[in-house]
């Protein structure tokens, strides 16, 4: 009789898993799931959401930084969609760790508050602690390659200061098609208005730019690789102003220009303060502003962090340069941005679809030898 009960209980309790899962049938439901491996967790504070794949031993992990209201699952997909069309995958099958991290946006049942103020130092702070968590966890290289996709571009003086006051540090930070430091790059988003949560409102916005970046992944891809609705659905959200390349701050209900502080927050003139640095960009009239400037303003970056990294740190060196050296600097200089730079085939969301995730792990992979050797050789010219 007890084990007929048993049988019972065993069936009303499948039954009722079953019903559960089923519940996420409506939409709002549905955005409300944390997709397989995801993780909710706090940081610096506040909260996050965290994709976390181990990889090969001895590989750095690959950290992807998403952009403005839009969740990190852009680089791993939902659970129904084709995993190769999508970034982590393919740094999978190359044998990187990869560790994908969300700020706080306005996703109900996610992040239930609202965070109007979290600005950009909160943002490289909870991503240091984060960083540090899973490389200590899981015994990683403690210098991190990093992809900072749209305005986490923002991120990466501020980020590799953080880290370092942690004792890890960046190997590379790629810019994917991202703000820089420099300001008034992007007057367009000077049009952010706030919600009634204080949060930066993306429909109205650029939501329906973001959309047709999308569409032309999609129509590239020959098939839907993301799902629009569900695209808007599960993975976006207004977020707040003060991480956006606008200099704005949410004060007292209202947006406000704080271009002195914007500049001391992302390290606009901080050229030695900031980690390696590499490009991956594209030539897609959808988003112009990046296609047309995104190699002249992070060469800028680029070619002054090598200089005062290893060359204006060492004058004495510089000074006792014979000419065939210094001509030999000159070109080596003269040459890095374009070495560390790359143009993918796409738009501003150039890594969706399979041939577009794949070859940005490519391009990755070469960008990371460029880098070294970039580095070595200027390194050689100044011994």
């Amino acid at each position: 009789a007890r084990g007929e009960f048993n049988r019972r209980q065993f069936a009303t309790l499948c039954a009722a898993l079953v019903a559960t899962w089923r519940v996420p049938a409506r939409a709002e439901a549905v955005s409300t799931m944390l997709y397989p491996n995801e993780e909710l967790t706090k940081a610096a504070g506040y909260p996050a959401l965290v994709r976390f794949a181990p990889g090969r031993s001895g590989q750095p992990a690959v950290v992807f930084v998403t952009g403005g209201g839009v969740l990190g699952r852009l680089a791993y997909g939902p659970p129904q969609g084709r995993a190769s069309d999508f970034l982590c995958h393919w740094l999978h099958e190359d044998g990187f760790a990869s560790l994908v991290l969300s700020y706080p946006i306005a996703r109900k049942g996610m992040f239930d508050a609202a965070y109007p103020k979290f600005s950009i130092t909160d943002w490289a702070e909870q991503n240091a602690e984060l960083i540090a968590r899973y490389v200590d966890r899981y015994e990683l290289p403690g210098n991190v390659i990093v992809l900072g996709w749209s305005m986490a571009g923002r991120i990466a003086e501020p980020l590799y200061g953080a880290l370092r006051r942690k004792g890890k540090g960046i190997e590379l930070f790629v810019a994917m098609a991202a703000a820089s430091a420099l300001p008034n790059t992007l007057p367009g988003l000077d049009q952010l208005k706030p919600a009634a949560s204080g949060l930066a409102a993306i429909k109205g916005a650029y939501l329906d730019w973001l959309l047709e970046c999308l569409a032309g992944q999609n129509s590239a891809a020959g098939h839907p690789v993301l799902d629009p609705e569900r695209f808007t659905r599960e993975m976006t959200g207004d977020f707040p102003v003060g991480l956006a390349a606008s200099a704005m701050r949410y004060t007292n209900g209202a947006f406000v220009a704080n271009p002195a502080e914007d500049a001391r927050e992302v390290g606009t003139a901080q050229y030695a303060n900031f980690p390696p640095l590499a490009l991956m960009t594209h030539a897609s009239a959808v988003d112009a502003r990046h296609a047309l400037t995104d190699r002249a303003t992070w060469g800028v970056y680029i070619t002054q962090r090598l200089c005062e990294s290893l060359v204006f740190s060492r004058p004495a060196a510089l000074a006792a340069l014979p000419p065939e050296r210094w001509t030999l600097l000159i070109e080596e200089v003269r040459n890095a941005g374009e070495r560390l730079s790359a143009t993918l085939p796409g738009n501003h969301m150039f890594f969706l679809g399979e041939s577009g995730a794949r070859k940005t792990v490519q391009t990755l992979k070469q960008l990371r030898q460029s880098a070294a050797d970039v580095t070595g050789e200027i390194s050689r010219l100044m011994a």
